[in-house]
């Protein structure tokens, strides 16, 4: 709602008037547009009306305003389609709204304020700054609009500002607030603690049949075979024509070397550079230099950083003539003798050199060998398509559509959503193409096969011919998996157990250091930290249980990796109340005062349009767009 009501009314004070005086003129220097209408009502706002040539003006001038900011020619009826005359007449029915609500208010601006709205609007000033008359009866006439039209607007948008702000200015926020909101999002903690593992308590033993049985019903989601699917299909695939296609090595060569710029890498070095403006400047410190001074300390010396001094990594192309040639004389990396340019004298130091580097064509060869079938076959593949479309259409089969039309034919026993058979395995015949399992379980059994153009241009129609619906695999058939599963999730909850009596230990007196001997492990620290910061490696639960307790107090947890479990004590409570921390709650108090004006000013808006329900004339408003002259063009 926010951003609505700043599209609808503006912000508060002048930037509101501002606002709509720019939209009100966004179109100056453009032909009208607006050919004679009748006089129709495009929306009622409660008693209020909305005339279609005031909407008329607004959506052209915006259109005008949404064409300059994008740089795109955007017909009337493109924005339309998009729902921008929606929003503009919305954003029309908010300012009347209000504009109703000021008037039962009893909020008017004076003729004088009205004035001098006008007299301070810059579009109305002349080169000296002065207000121009002509230029003022000018807008309005290319604009289509009467004197008395436009002042009125400008009364209701001062009458509007001044409504606006009295519901926002003044408001405080109770520093409280700020206080509490900053300390919660700001407060920082600390955990000492022991991790341990569910290779860290006894084994469960063997289960018993009944055990497994109840565990493997329980989690059944997880022992579930998916749906599988028995599909034949017929594929015409830029990757199969590709691999179908020969290059000669004599083309491939000849491809290479018409492109060898492209394979090549010039030498580049990398450059840093003083400028002086006498030769003798730039050869004293040359001397220093050569003497033993380092170049940066010469440099600082001059009041220059590493980086007002670096040109970066440069090829000779990118360097400007003179400091090109001199930057890459040298056969090796050191400072060159100063070099006029247009700037000054230039001192040079070349920091490194990267040599010049070429693709050798027995690198190059298979990249260059599958870009050009692959190009070839993106030519080749819509073309055969169209003789396996005919083919399909002809009643032939799957098989007999492939033989006929070169392309690939392929039965697959079972594969399920995931493009995966029964044992896990990825099937391999499966066209690449994203949009081909989509379509697999899309299709119903002996649904007749059409030909689908992919999403990376290849081509394929397929058959479901069985479905082998999702269902819970017998125990007996995966009783080892099932063991397996059974015997981790005991060994969770044992450790579970283990980590919530030994944080009643701590809280009955015992060490940390004690229960990290017991159990042969070392103590760490994770902190300090705030409630959001992930990188303390606590799970969401232990995080919020640490910022819960008292300082020293014992927690339990699981880790963020989900696979260690903490036990611990937390060590240190930083709650936000430094100097600094005090500060930046009196700045965040001025923050949330603003928008709690902000929200009493959004909550009176929406009241405002509750109060003036709005009437759309679609017909009206159809009709600026389709009356010849009008603006859908």
């Amino acid at each position: 709602m926010l951003n609505a009501l700043r599209n609808s009314v503006g912000s508060l004070g002048a930037k509101i008037l501002l606002g709509l005086l720019v939209l009100a003129f966004a179109a100056w220097g453009i032909e009208g547009v607006f050919a004679a209408r009748t006089q129709t009502v495009a929306a009622k706002v409660g008693e209020a009306e909305i005339d279609v040539q005031a909407f008329a003006r607004t959506f052209d001038g915006r259109l005008a305003a949404l064409r300059n900011s994008t740089g795109a020619n955007i017909t009337a009826e493109d924005a339309r389609r998009s729902g921008f005359d929606r929003i503009v007449l919305d954003q029309m029915a908010t300012q009347t709204a209000l504009s109703e609500e000021a008037r039962a208010l009893g909020i008017d601006a004076s003729d004088a304020a009205v004035s001098a709205a006008i007299m301070d609007f810059p579009q109305f000033k002349d080169a000296y700054g002065k207000f121009d008359r002509s230029a003022y009866d000018a807008s309005l006439r290319q604009n289509r609009l009467r004197q008395n039209e436009f002042e009125e607007n400008i009364r209701k948008d001062l009458a509007r500002d001044a409504l606006l702000q009295s519901i926002g200015n003044g408001t405080t926020a109770p520093r409280a607030l700020a206080e509490t909101l900053y300390k919660y999002r700001n407060e920082k903690r600390s955990l000492t603690y022991i991790a341990l593992t569910p290779a860290d308590v006894e084994a469960p033993g063997e289960p018993s049949d009944e055990q497994l049985a109840e565990f493997h019903q329980e989690n059944a989601v997880r022992f579930t075979a998916p749906e599988y699917r028995k599909i034949s299909f017929v594929a015409l695939t830029i990757k199969d024509y590709a691999a179908s296609i020969e290059r000669t090595d004599e083309e491939l060569r000849e491809t290479y070397e018409a492109r060898l710029d492209s394979y090549t890498t010039p030498e580049r070095r990398r450059v840093e550079q003083m400028v002086f403006d006498t030769e003798e400047e730039a050869r004293e410190v040359a001397e220093k230099i050569a003497g033993g001074e380092p170049f940066a300390k010469m440099a600082e010396a001059r009041g220059l950083s590493a980086q007002d001094v670096s040109l970066g990594t440069q090829a000779k192309d990118d360097l400007p003539g003179a400091l090109a040639e001199a930057a890459f004389a040298p056969d090796e990396p050191g400072v060159i003798d100063p070099v006029g340019t247009a700037l000054g004298w230039s001192l040079l130091n070349i920091r490194s050199i990267e040599p010049k580097k070429v693709v050798s064509f027995e690198e190059a060869k298979e990249a260059l060998r599958l870009e050009l079938t692959t190009t070839e076959a993106r030519q080749i593949v819509p073309e055969r398509s169209v003789d396996l479309d005919d083919q399909l259409a002809g009643g032939s089969s799957l098989k007999e559509a492939a033989d006929l039309s070169g392309a690939r034919f392929a039965e697959v026993a079972a594969v399920d959503a995931t493009g995966r058979d029964p044992n896990g395995d990825r099937v391999t015949a499966l066209p690449d193409d994203p949009e081909f399992l989509s379509r697999v379980f899309l299709t119903d059994v002996g649904e007749d096969p059409t030909l689908i153009e992919g999403t990376v241009g290849d081509y394929f129609a397929l058959s479901v011919d069985e479905i082998t619906e999702a269902a819970l695999r017998p125990l007996d058939s995966i009783r080892d998996e099932v063991s397996g599963a059974w015997e981790v999730a005991e060994r969770e909850k044992a450790l579970e157990a283990m980590t919530k009596e030994l944080a009643e230990r701590l809280e009955g007196g015992a060490t940390l250091v004690e229960i990290a001997e017991e159990n042969d492990t070392e103590i760490k620290t994770a902190g300090p930290g705030t409630r959001t910061d992930r990188s303390l490696g606590l799970s969401s639960d232990l995080l919020a249980a640490v910022f819960a307790a008292e300082k020293n107090q014992a927690v339990e947890g699981m880790s963020a990796d989900g696979l260690t479990r903490l036990v611990g004590r937390v060590a240190e409570i930083d709650s936000a109340t430094s100097d600094d921390d005090i500060l930046a709650i009196d700045r965040s108090t001025e923050s949330y005062a603003a928008r709690l004006a902000q929200d009493f000013v959004d909550q009176f808006t929406r009241t405002a349009r509750e109060r003036h329900p709005v009437q759309v004339n679609s017909q009206a408003i159809d009709a600026v767009f389709t009356t010849p002259g009008g603006l859908g063009y």
